[in-house]
């Protein structure tokens, strides 16, 4: 039933990433047209036209994040825009992406000529957020449920020809009537190794604020009372660091088969949290596999 919510709510915003660049500026350029740089807001005229992939996958993860015991899950398996426009995302294996996204190119730089482009982007983003549900897990009873929420942010982006790196700030409820702050850094490689199939490794980081680490990791004396935890206070600080290996490959025209696995680690006042360090663990692994239909 959540999940039918959450689908919904990322299609209602499908109109408003529709727009068409607002202004573009062509910076320098040769006069074959070989090459040109090109500054705007909006995103770049250039880019291709409307695409995507829908499935369904099934995944292996942590109960919650901080957790030594694993759930298994099925998942929506979406990705619909239009490159370097904007973009409509389900679920994947990293714990910090929400159980879907979506993004609006506002400002470009790019870059292109015959062999080679580059592409900066900026822009506003929404991520949906799962939460936490104090029944995920025995050692979560007393702490109370942290609600699915709808988190406002933006997002950077840099890709310069198979190679890219993300950056994405975005909010997301931490209980007691707090918003907290959650940065991720993302780089990775597009390798392809045939004409089928495509792997993509990629680190991970991400740093979270006070109300995100009180929320998640820390205790409060009333939680502790009624869990019996022990009382902690979890302050801001990098949170996780982590690698993972996504695969692609193409059973027909339409039909790609899609794999992911992934580690991380937690770190500094996350990994220190007594449902972490007493009863969980800061390792924790992920994986994902599944069936989608692209167009």
């Amino acid at each position: 039933m959540k999940l039918l919510s959450y689908t919904m709510i990322i299609s209602i915003i499908i109109t408003a990433f529709s727009a068409t660049p607002v202004f573009s500026q062509e910076t320098d350029s040769e006069k074959d047209g070989e090459r040109a740089l090109t500054v705007g807001i909006g995103f770049p005229e250039s880019t291709q036209g409307f695409q995507g992939y829908i499935g369904v996958g099934v995944g292996v993860s942590p109960e919650y994040e901080g957790a030594d015991n694993f759930d298994l899950r099925a998942l929506p398996l979406v990705e619909i825009g239009k490159p370097g426009a904007f973009f409509i995302r389900g679920a994947s294996i990293n714990p910090n992406d929400g159980i879907a996204s979506a993004g609006l190119t506002l400002f470009h730089v790019s870059y292109a000529n015959n062999d080679n482009s580059a592409h900066f982007l900026l822009g506003p983003l929404l991520k949906v957020n799962i939460g936490r549900d104090e029944n995920d897990s025995d050692i979560l009873d007393g702490l109370g449920d942290i609600d699915p929420s709808v988190g406002l942010g933006g997002f950077m982006e840099l890709k310069v020809g198979s190679c890219f790196a993300s950056m994405t700030v975005s909010s997301q409820d931490a209980g007691n009537d707090n918003d907290g702050l959650l940065i991720t850094f993302d780089a990775g490689n597009v390798f392809s190794v045939s004409e089928n199939l495509t792997i993509t490794p990629v680190l991970s980081a991400s740093w979270a604020d006070d109300d995100y680490m009180k929320g998640f990791f820390g205790i409060t004396s009333i939680q502790a009372a009624r869990s019996g935890l022990s009382p902690y206070n979890s302050e801001a600080g990098f949170k996780d660091v982590g690698i993972q290996l996504r695969t692609s490959y193409g059973l027909s025209a339409h039909l790609s088969l899609e794999s992911q696995v992934g580690y991380w680690r937690l770190l500094n006042d996350a990994a220190d949290s007594p449902i972490v360090k007493d009863d969980g663990s800061d390792n924790q692994f992920r994986a994902l596999v599944g069936l989608t239909y692209r167009f």
